[in-house]
């Protein structure tokens, strides 16, 4: 069966519904801000501190970073990456993300925790 119907429109049934957010193309002015804002918070408190403290600061930093970065909890429940926040002094502040972001209260994941590992540690 052709994923197209006969009028030349798209099958929804094959293609599934269109997201409207998807056929945007310019979005607001801050949007781009707000995504980029802990990237160039960390840039500038790097820059001060190798400033300040030298070079060995920020370098301690940024290893330390990518270890918080890559610590996890098993794939099927999600991380709070608190050892991030901590590390950027951002734990005790209460952002937008923290109220409606929270996959733990509104995002149940039932998969299989064997496949998910396994699929984490690319075993196929």
């Amino acid at each position: 069966m052709d994923s197209a119907s006969y009028t030349g429109l798209p099958n929804k049934l094959f293609q599934g519904l269109g997201s409207v957010k998807s056929t945007l193309t310019t979005g607001h002015i801050l949007e781009k801000s707000e995504r980029t804002h802990v990237d160039k918070t960390d840039t500038f408190n790097h820059y001060m501190a190798r400033s300040v403290l030298g070079i060995q600061a920020p370098l301690k930093l940024k290893t330390e970073m990518q270890i918080a970065n890559k610590l996890g909890r098993l794939p099927c429940l999600p991380s709070s990456r608190l050892m991030a926040d901590v590390l950027r002094g951002t734990n005790e502040d209460i952002t937008i993300e923290d109220i409606l972001n929270n996959p733990r209260e509104f995002g149940e994941l039932q998969i299989d925790t064997h496949f998910a590992m396994d699929k984490r540690d690319r075993l196929f």
